[in-house]
């Protein structure tokens, strides 16, 4: 990617997140990242494109910082590290909800959006079985965990986000706790 195009993208995500869709327009954008309108459209087709671009930055940075609060940790504090992950997340990039869900309310009838949005959830799914594999989980309970893992986070950055209150991911947590305690991995004995 081009320094140009990144800077286009993250400044997308970043007003996408903070501003709406609806308030932001290209025009903001190419005014915010201090590029030209020909070198926007150079990168991006449309809107649709930039948009969806924005959506692939936040799902890479996203993962990026699950990742981190996973290292190093083995057992249930591996698949607990999803809720830590996200808490951080939260708190360094406020607390507007999912963007995913977002683009897909505000462009309810753009096919690509919306394709990109039902792409993210499944890899969110997946990431929750990798982690419950990982975390010593045989696949039968993976694929039955991880999509009550996969809730409780959705659900716990919706709440987030509605009440205003990052509680709801430390809620979400202990729920999950709860969870993988009255169904442990193979090896990892109840807490």
């Amino acid at each position: 990617m081009s320094k140009k195009r990144d800077t286009i993208v993250e400044t997308a995500d970043r007003l996408f997140y903070r501003e709406g869709f609806a308030a932001t327009g290209i025009d903001r954008v190419v005014e915010a990242a201090e590029v030209a309108l020909g070198t926007l459209y150079k990168h991006f087709q449309g809107r649709s494109a930039l948009v969806v671009g924005a959506l692939d930055h936040r799902e890479a940075t996203y993962f990026a910082r699950l990742e981190e609060a996973a290292a190093g940790l083995e057992g249930p504090p591996r698949v607990l590290s999803l809720f830590d992950g996200l808490l951080a997340w939260a708190e360094a990039e406020g607390g507007n909800g999912c963007l995913f869900l977002r683009a897909a309310a505000a462009h309810p009838l753009d096919a690509e959006i919306r394709t990109r949005v039902r792409q993210h959830k499944a890899r969110y799914l997946a990431l929750c079985r990798r982690r419950l594999r990982e975390a010593g989980w045989e696949a039968t309970a993976a694929r039955r965990l991880a999509p009550q893992i996969f809730l409780l986070l959705e659900g716990a950055v919706a709440a987030a986000a509605q009440l205003g209150d990052k509680m709801a991911v430390s809620q979400a947590r202990r729920m999950a706790a709860e969870l993988l305690q009255r169904e442990p991995a193979p090896g990892n004995p109840r807490q």
